[in-house]
């Protein structure tokens, strides 16, 4: 109930840590206000395109994918 109605800031969002802190914080806090994810643009992609690639198509987010289905995308965003 401590995060119910909360915005956090999430550092390190891209990295195996970050995806599994990220995924259990929305799986398990679904009533959370806002995440702010901090990503940096590297070499080959920009922070669009990371984020799209290694988090929201990541695998670790299968079981939120299984939980709103096709309102994911929006969900999420």
């Amino acid at each position: 109930s401590y995060f119910s109605d909360k915005t956090i800031l999430i550092t390190g969002a891209t990295g195996f840590i970050g995806k599994v802190l990220l995924e259990k914080i929305l799986f398990e806090i679904p009533q959370i206000r806002k995440i702010y994810v901090l990503i940096r643009p590297n070499k080959e992609k920009n922070v669009k395109d990371r984020l799209q690639q290694e988090i929201i198509s990541s695998k670790i987010m299968d079981r939120l994918r299984d939980r709103y289905g096709e309102q994911f995308e929006n969900w999420i965003s």
